[in-house]
């Protein structure tokens, strides 16, 4: 430890209800970007959304989103406006709003460790196959601006080469990209204030450790 460093007190600031029990949904957790806080809670069949102000003490309406599938099954990220929220699954990345109306998908190769080779077109052809149950993963996340949708994927045709993908937000058309040289187990995205950047790490072996 630096010998000048100045040793300082955690203080509480804030406290903020769970939307969503503990017993059906993941723990909350605060997506951030410039400009915005979200609290973003998952659940087996929705998601739940609320909106926190620059000290966290100030908090918006709550949103809900259907979700398509179970929460073990994949990631999700929310627009920065709240508007729309993009699933991450294990055969395709979805875009929906809060009435449950997709207003895209994107298919990609099969993240199930078991070497799924299949080109699902649904959730419902592996959801009872507990080799996809327990499928790796990849992640989205927005532009701070919510053009553009970054997105880790598994390649649709070449098992199991995975690729970093810039989508269009508005219709989910491809823009860019890049293979990873990863064979990941699940990874997560870091928005960058430059909304043409933006963070990747992949946790590709033991314990997820971080590859990429």
């Amino acid at each position: 430890m630096d010998a000048t460093a100045v040793a300082h007190t955690a203080r509480l600031v804030a406290t903020v209800l769970a939307p969503l029990g503990v017993v059906d949904a993941d723990a909350p957790r605060i997506q951030y970007g410039p400009g915005h806080r979200l609290l973003v809670q998952r659940g087996d069949e929705e998601l739940a959304v609320v909106g926190l102000g620059p000290t966290g003490q100030e908090h918006g309406a709550e949103l809900r989103f259907p979700a398509p599938w179970p929460r073990p099954f994949g990631d999700v990220t929310v627009s920065p406006t709240g508007d729309l929220a993009v699933f991450s699954g294990v055969h395709a990345v979805r875009a929906v709003d809060r009435t449950g109306t997709v207003h895209w998908e994107l298919p990609h190769g099969c993240w199930s460790a078991a070497k799924c080779t299949a080109g699902h077109a649904s959730f419902e052809e592996y959801a009872d196959d507990p080799r996809h149950r327990h499928a790796d993963r990849g992640s989205a996340a927005f532009s701070p601006d919510g053009k553009l949708v970054w997105a880790h994927v598994r390649h649709a045709q070449d098992w199991p080469h995975e690729e970093w993908l810039v989508l269009d937000a508005a219709d989910g058309s491809v823009l860019g990209r890049t293979r990873t040289s990863t064979v990941g187990s699940a990874s997560a995205h870091f928005p960058h204030p430059d909304g043409s950047c933006m963070g990747l790490t992949v946790g590709e072996g033991h314990e997820d450790s971080p590859s990429l």
